[in-house]
């Protein structure tokens, strides 16, 4: 079945008959208080807009509900906290029909400025129980004691989307309380992003490396100020890489020839196809007289389309025996336990400067959150391999803003393995044929991928 799109669940029926009957429900509660039919602002209407129940959606949120759209789709459990209308849980949960929730509202009128929260917060958690029996689960509590209950509970699995949508300057100890229960990897969706307290949290947590911003096109194209998405949870906490780590990156490969990027990353990025921004920069032209020089440029490209990449070929650099550069760089002989030599500074080789300084302007012009490219060992033991991995490196260092992924072939320990995707890597081979045949000249061309992660600052080029 094919999965919804954002307009297709506004439009629905299922959809818009829920949110009547919800808002009616609301509605009714008000009149019946003697209250004017208004209620806190949310992902669809505005701040004590009278009559909402009778109004269309608010344009200004639109960017809003399209963020939540996305990751709904792609969440499992989501928790909020500041449930009020529940607005914000009825479009998650149509927008996925596996999603559960996990409301918080504390639902007093803390302020007399306020909406009578204390009326139809409690009409609000009774409708959501009888119209999602199975999915939710619902916590009338102060918002630490709600998270951390929630955190213990887990009605529903490991949290990997929360909305925190109601104080504004108490975001921190928010999240901290509801961090037990957090998956490896959640989605933060910060609310009230315009306010000054809320915009300094989301700057603490990704300095103390607890958060990270999602860089993806996909919530790029639905910014706002009215929300900041985030990716936060043990994992990104941690620094631990994995497949999930790397959805919603923006990922620039550094290759030095054409084919290293399905050689190495094939898979990878078959995996991460329309999950992912990747642009793929090759820094070598194909050597002269081989059978394939002419055609290896058009068939990286037809990869790059395949794998929806973008792709940089840089001019100033050709693939050949480099006899200077083995004067920098000496190669072990036989074993794969001892490394490349380092004999000079890598820095006083013509090529060097060129390579470091395309590669942080590159860095520079996308802003990628990870950068991979080769390993110390230039994996088989390729000498332009370990002269690119050294200046990426050296770029690296000098972005600063992005965590650096090595391939792993050719090491002992790696921190990622991704499963082969034989069929999809296959066909990125085809592109190459018939003048180059990766399959039968590399014993790991279709083997698992893996990925090391690399501390920029340990080796000095």
């Amino acid at each position: 079945m094919n999965t919804p799109t954002y307009e297709e669940v506004i439009a629905s029926d299922a959809f818009r008959n829920d949110l009547n009957d919800l808002n009616h429900a609301i509605a009714d509660s008000l009149m019946q208080a003697g209250e004017p039919v208004a209620i806190n602002g949310n992902v669809c209407y505005g701040h004590m807009q009278q009559d909402f129940h009778l109004g269309d959606l608010e344009p200004a949120m639109e960017p809003k509900r399209r963020a939540l759209f996305q990751m709904a789709q792609e969440s499992s459990c989501f928790a909020e906290l500041g449930v009020a209308g529940g607005h914000a849980a009825l479009l998650a949960l149509h927008s996925n029909p596996s999603l559960t929730f996990v409301g918080i509202d504390l639902g007093q009128r803390l302020r007399q400025s306020w909406p009578p929260v204390d009326v139809y917060v409690p009409v609000v958690f009774n409708w959501f129980e009888n119209r999602f029996p199975t999915r939710v689960k619902l916590y009338l509590s102060d918002a630490i004691d709600g998270l951390r209950q929630a955190a213990v509970d887990q009605p529903f699995g490991p949290i990997d989307l929360l909305h925190l949508d109601a104080m504004k300057n108490n975001r921190i100890a928010e999240l901290e309380a509801a961090w037990p229960g957090l998956a490896e990897r959640c989605y933060l969706l910060q609310g009230d992003n315009k306010n000054g307290h809320v915009k300094a949290s989301s700057e603490k947590l990704i300095a103390e490396g607890r958060a990270r911003r999602v860089t993806s096109s996909r919530f790029q194209a639905i910014q706002s100020a009215n929300y900041d998405v985030l990716e936060t949870g043990p994992g990104v906490a941690a620094g631990r890489v994995s497949l999930a780590s790397l959805k919603d990156d923006r990922i620039l490969l550094c290759v030095c020839h054409q084919d290293d990027e399905t050689l190495f990353c094939g898979s990878t990025l078959s995996h991460l196809k329309d999950r992912a921004d990747v642009t793929i920069a090759s820094f070598f032209r194909p050597a002269p007289n081989r059978r394939d020089t002419e055609t290896r440029e058009a068939a990286m490209q037809s990869v790059c389309d395949a794998l929806g990449a973008s792709r940089i070929q840089f001019p100033f650099a050709v693939e050949r025996d480099h006899r200077r550069l083995r004067r920098f760089i000496e190669m072990p002989s036989a074993s794969e336990d001892h490394p490349p030599e380092i004999l000079r500074p890598l820095n006083r080789h013509p090529l060097f400067e060129l390579l470091s300084g395309s590669a942080f302007a590159l860095m520079e012009q996308i802003k990628p959150s990870t950068v991979i490219t080769h390993n110390h060992v230039g994996e088989y033991g390729h000498i332009e391999h370990v002269l690119l991995h050294h200046a990426v490196a050296q770029a690296a260092r000098r972005f600063e803003q992005a965590r650096v992924l090595n391939f792993g072939v050719g090491l002992q320990e790696v921190d990622l393995v991704v499963p082969s995707w034989p069929e999809r890597k296959n066909s990125l081979y085809d592109e190459y044929l018939p003048q180059w045949n990766g399959r039968r000249m590399y014993d790991f061309a279709l083997s698992d991928e893996a990925f090391v992660v690399q501390d920029v600052y340990e080796i000095e080029s």
